[in-house]
C-alpha cells in the first residue's frame, strides 16, 4: 500500500516536473523568438534609418555638387558674352578711329578720349573680375566637398595617414582664423590665445581642417551681426580649442548625433545663403582628433548658441615645462 502511494507520488512529481520543463521550454522558445523578432525589428529599423540617411545624403550631395557646377558654367558663359561684347566694341572703336583719322584728325583725338568708352571698358573689367572671384569661390566649395568625400572614404578603409610634426596651437588657430576672415570679411572673429606657446605633435593640415569645420559651422548657423569667439587654453597637460557662436543652439538630444556621418540637425536654418554641406564635417573632425588621441565635445542650449571644442595632448617637451 505504501509502495503504491510512493509510486503515485513519484509519478505525480515526474508529471509535474515534465510539465514544468515543458512550460520552461515554451517560455525559453518564446523568449528566444521574441528576442530574435526584436533584433530583426531593430535591425530593420536601423537599416531603414541608414537607408534614409543615405538617400538624404545622395539628394544633398547631388544638389551641393550640382549647384557650384551650374554656377561655374553660368559665370563662364556670362564672362564669354561680356568679353565677346567688349572685343566687338573695341573692334568697332578701332574701325571708327581709322575712318576719322583719315578724314578729320581732330575728331579722332576727341573720339579716343571719349570718357564713355573708357567707362564701359572699365565696367567690363570690373564685372569680369567679380565673375572670376565668384567662380573661384564655387570651385573652392566644390573642392572642399570632394575632399570631404575622399577623407570619409579613407577613414572607412583605414587609409587616413597622419604626418606628425610639432605644431604651436595658437599660431595654427590664428592662421585658420585669418583664412576664414578673408572668406567672410563681414564676420567678426575674436581670438583669445593662451599666454604661452602650446605645442602638440600633430598633422598640421588635418588639425587645421578641424578648426575650419568648427568655424565654418559657427558662421553658417549664427547671425552675421554676432561674433564668433575662439579660445585656446592649456588644461591638465592638454590643449583645448573652443569655438563659440551665438546661433540658435542645438537640443541635447542631438548632441551625440551631430558627430555621426551624414547627419544634419533638423529644423536649423542656415544663415546668409551658406552651403548646406554633406553632414561630414563634424564626423571627420571627431575621427581626426581621436586619431591624435584627443577628444571632441559640444556644449549647447537652444536659444543660447553652441560651443564646439576639441582637446589634444601636449607634446612631451611642452608637458614637462
Amino acid at each position: 500500500m505504501i509502495t503504491k502511494l510512493l509510486r503515485g507520488i513519484i509519478q505525480c512529481m515526474a508529471y509535474g516536473l515534465l510539465a514544468l520543463m515543458k512550460t520552461l521550454f515554451f517560455i525559453l522558445v518564446r523568449e528566444v523568438t521574441l528576442r530574435k523578432q526584436a533584433e530583426a525589428r531593430t535591425k530593420e529599423l536601423a537599416q531603414r534609418e541608414a537607408q534614409r540617411r543615405m538617400n538624404e545624403f545622395l539628394n544633398v550631395a547631388s544638389h551641393e555638387l550640382k549647384t557650384p557646377l551650374t554656377s561655374i558654367k553660368g559665370n563662364i558663359q556670362l564672362m564669354g558674352r561680356r568679353l565677346r561684347s567688349g572685343i566687338e566694341a573695341q573692334a568697332s572703336v578701332s574701325s571708327s578711329t581709322q575712318t576719322i583719322e583719315s578724314d578729320e584728325p581732330d575728331q579722332a583725338t576727341s573720339f579716343l578720349q571719349d570718357a564713355g568708352n573708357a567707362k564701359n571698358m572699365n565696367y567690363l573689367l570690373v564685372e569680369t573680375k567679380e565673375l572670376l572671384e565668384r567662380t573661384d569661390r564655387q570651385v573652392s566649395h566644390l573642392t572642399r566637398l570632394v575632399n570631404a568625400l575622399l577623407e570619409s572614404s579613407r577613414l572607412d578603409n583605414s587609409e587616413l595617414k597622419l604626418r606628425l610634426e610639432p605644431c604651436e596651437m595658437n599660431k595654427l588657430v590664428r592662421e585658420v582664423a585669418q583664412d576664414i576672415q578673408y572668406i567672410y570679411p563681414r564676420r567678426t572673429l575674436h581670438i583669445d590665445p593662451s599666454e604661452e606657446d602650446l605645442i602638440v605633435l600633430a598633422d598640421m593640415q588635418h588639425v587645421k581642417q578641424v578648426v575650419v569645420h568648427f568655424l565654418s559651422n559657427a558662421h553658417k548657423f549664427s547671425p552675421l551681426t554676432e561674433s564668433i569667439d575662439v579660445v585656446v587654453q592649456r588644461e591638465d597637460g592638454k590643449v583645448r580649442v573652443s569655438v563659440h557662436d551665438n546661433g540658435s543652439g542645438i537640443h541635447p538630444d542631438e548632441h551625440n548625433k551631430v558627430w555621426e556621418r551624414f547627419y544634419r540637425v533638423p529644423d536649423i536654418e542656415v544663415q546668409h545663403g551658406s552651403e548646406v554641406g554633406l553632414g561630414l564635417g563634424l564626423y571627420l573632425s571627431r575621427a581626426i582628433i581621436e586619431q591624435h588621441h584627443g577628444s571632441v565635445g559640444l556644449k549647447s542650449t537652444p536659444g543660447a548658441g553652441s560651443t564646439f571644442w576639441f582637446i589634444l595632448p601636449l607634446s612631451n617637451e611642452d608637458t614637462a615645462s
